[in-house]
C-alpha cells in the first residue's frame, strides 16, 4: 500500500483517490472502512475470511498491460492481489511476446519456470506484441503430444499453456484477453480461445466483455495511458479490469 503513501512538508498522508473502494459493500461487514471520497463506513460486503482469494500466492506472468506500464508499473495482479490480502509474484514484462525467436526480450511461454511454483492463482496473458513482430499464425496441434511450434502463435500459445499445466498442476490457471487495441485480429483471438478450450484452460475474456478502449477517443483518452489506446491507466483497470478478473478469479 506504500503507493498510496506521500509526504508534504515532513507529515505522510493517504491518497483515497488511488483506492478500488466504491461503497460499503467493498468493504468486509462488520468492519469500517474508507471509501476512496474520504468517507468512513461500515462494511457491508464479504468478510475476508469467506474470500477465496484472502492469503493466496498469484504469479502473474505477460506483457505491459499485465506489467502496468503506464501505471507506475503496477498492473491487474498487483491491484488485485492488495485489494484480496494476496501475495503477488508478477514477471510480465513490457513489449513480451508469447511465440519465441522474435525480439522481444521476454517470451511468456518459455518463462512459466521463472513463476514461483508454490502459486495458488496463475494468470497468464500476452499476445498483443506477437503480430506487430511479425509473428506468423501458425495452426493449433490435433493432439497433446505433438511437437509445438514456439515460434509462431499458435504454437507458443499451446506451448504455454501445457508448460503451466506441467509446473501447476491441480492449481488454478487462467488466461486474461484484454481489451481489444493492436494488431491483434479476430483470427488471433479464435486460435487464443479455441487453445484454451483445448487445454481446459478458463479465460477471462476483456476482449467481449469489455469496450474496444483502444478505439473509442472518449474511452481512451479517459482509461489509457496518455491515450495511446493500449495502456490501461488507473481508472482503466479500475473500471475494466480489476473488478472483472477479481469476480472471475473467485468463480475458478
Amino acid at each position: 500500500m506504500a503507493r498510496n503513501k506521500f509526504t508534504v512538508d515532513g507529515v505522510t498522508y493517504i491518497d483515497l483517490s488511488t483506492t478500488g473502494i466504491e461503497s460499503a459493500a467493498d468493504i468486509p461487514a462488520g468492519k469500517y472502512g474508507y471509501l476512496r471520497t474520504g468517507e468512513r463506513v461500515l462494511g457491508t460486503g464479504e468478510n475476508m475470511s469467506s474470500n477465496p482469494l484472502s492469503g493466496k500466492i498469484l504469479a502473474a506472468n505477460g506483457d505491459s498491460i499485465c506489467h502496468g506500464t503506464g501505471n507506475n508499473d503496477v498492473g491487474y495482479p498487483e491491484l488485485i492481489g492488495t485489494a484480496n490480502g494476496m501475495t503477488v509474484q508478477n514477471i510480465a514484462v513490457g513489449g513480451a511476446t508469447i511465440a519465441t525467436g522474435t525480439a522481444a526480450s521476454h517470451y511468456i511461454s518459455t518463462s512459466i519456470s521463472d513463476m514461483r511454483s508454490d502459486a495458488d492463482y496463475i494468470l497468464l496473458e500476452g499476445g498483443v506484441n506477437d503480430p506487430d513482430f511479425g509473428v506468423s499464425l501458425g495452426s493449433l496441434t490435433s493432439d497433446y503430444t505433438s511437437t509445438l511450434n514456439t515460434a509462431t502463435f499458435a504454437g507458443g500459445f499451446e506451448t504455454m499453456l501445457k508448460n503451466a499445466l506441467a509446473r501447476f498442476p491441480g492449481k488454478k490457471i487462467g488466461y486474461i484477453f484484454v481489451h481489444k487495441c493492436g494488431n491483434f485480429s479476430e483470427n488471433h483471438y479464435n486460435i487464443a480461445k479455441q487453445a484454451c478450450e483445448k487445454w481446459g484452460i478458463p479465460y477471462c475474456d476483456l476482449n467481449t466483455q469489455a469496450p474496444p478502449l483502444g478505439y473509442v477517443d472518449a474511452l481512451r483518452t479517459a482509461y489509457t495511458n496518455s491515450g495511446d489506446g493500449f495502456h490501461p491507466n488507473a481508472a482503466g483497470y479500475e473500471a475494466y479490469y480489476v473488478p472483472k478478473i477479481t469476480a472471475w478469479m473467485k468463480a475458478l
